[in-house]
């Protein structure tokens, strides 16, 4: 079976058994009568943060990838991601925003697939540091000790994201590494060491100590604008909680989107932040109608603008699936 049918059929299985996790036990009266007292003078602050959000991730992304490339070009292949990405499985979203930058701008696919992930790559670093912040001001005896651990395992995959791309982008070792991976008679090797090197010649281009501070930074505001999203999300809910704990909720379950899941994580979303928000002393009823709000406040305008650039760029899904399952041959 191959890769991406195995995430596939993974996520769902993940997502069905944190929905089912999510629903049990839930009074959808209690669910309901919050959804009606909920104050909606505070609707607009979420969608402004997230919306502030989307352009920073697409002024990011167009100067990761150079001058030649306006910020039209890639806020309308992120949109096109974002909303492949709440409506197909497997994050074809990814292979996505490549596909639809390549096609505006001309340059090659996978030139502009390197470019989605070392742009990806400043999110990890953005997740890693409001993370650390958070638990700097958590008390220890707050979380659990499965918490930890998960957040542990969490922070030392990103560090050695961060540290491996680091690596690639020495020149010496990435051609080291190339070179390794080119003796070994597999296709899906073969394009590995290509990537290596493509990968390199991005990290190349922007490893000023300017340039990496900048784009950080940015990475660091965006989660901080998602966390005040959150926050002012379950201010309107009238339930009650400190904002470093919505800095601290909104970078774990961001952090743990690695694992597979459905569409738009439906399911994940609803099990990881029951999971997660009684731990602060919120009842599970509440937990779950912040994350069907919250999850609304993106998941509709992604899907909306997304679907209707996805129409107007012609988007054809069978040549984003193709290219998919080369990258994973």
């Amino acid at each position: 079976m191959k890769k991406h049918k195995i995430i596939t059929i993974g996520g769902f299985v993940i997502s069905i058994i944190l929905l089912c996790f999510s629903l049990y036990g839930v009074e959808f009266n209690k669910l309901i009568n919050i959804l009606r007292s909920a104050d909606m003078r505070f609707a607009f602050i979420p969608i402004t943060c997230i919306s502030l959000c989307c352009l920073l991730c697409a002024h990011r992304w167009s100067r990761v990838v150079g001058n030649t490339v306006r910020f039209r070009d890639t806020f309308i292949a992120l949109f096109v991601g974002l909303f492949l990405n709440n409506v197909l499985p497997a994050r074809i979203g990814e292979v996505a925003r490549g596909y639809m930058l390549s096609k505006r701008t001309g340059i090659s696919f996978t030139y502009a697939l390197t470019t989605v992930l070392v742009d990806r790559f400043f999110d990890l670093v953005g997740l890693l540091i409001i993370t650390l912040i958070a638990l700097r001001f958590l008390p220890k005896h707050s979380l659990p000790y499965m918490i930890w651990f998960g957040i542990y395992m969490l922070l030392i995959l990103l560090v050695a994201c961060i540290i491996l791309l680091i690596v690639l982008s020495r020149e010496k070792f990435a051609f080291k590494i190339s070179r390794l991976l080119t003796g070994i008679n597999r296709p899906f090797i073969s394009q590995l060491a290509k990537r290596v090197l493509e990968i390199q010649e991005n990290l190349n281009r922007i490893n000023s100590p300017a340039n990496l501070v900048y784009f950080i930074l940015i990475a660091v505001t965006m989660w901080l604008l998602m966390s005040t999203a959150l926050y002012f999300t379950m201010l309107m809910l009238s339930i009650k909680i400190g904002f470093i704990v919505a800095v601290f909720i909104c970078a774990l379950i961001n952090m743990s989107l690695i694992i597979p899941s459905s569409p738009g994580y439906v399911g994940y979303y609803q099990g990881a932040f029951c999971l997660l928000l009684p731990i602060f002393g919120i009842t599970k009823d509440e937990a779950l109608t912040t994350s069907l709000v919250f999850q609304a406040t993106w998941y509709i305008p992604y899907t909306i603008l997304g679907g209707m650039l996805s129409i107007k760029e012609h988007l054809k899904i069978k040549d984003i699936q193709k290219l998919e399952e080369k990258t994973d041959a």
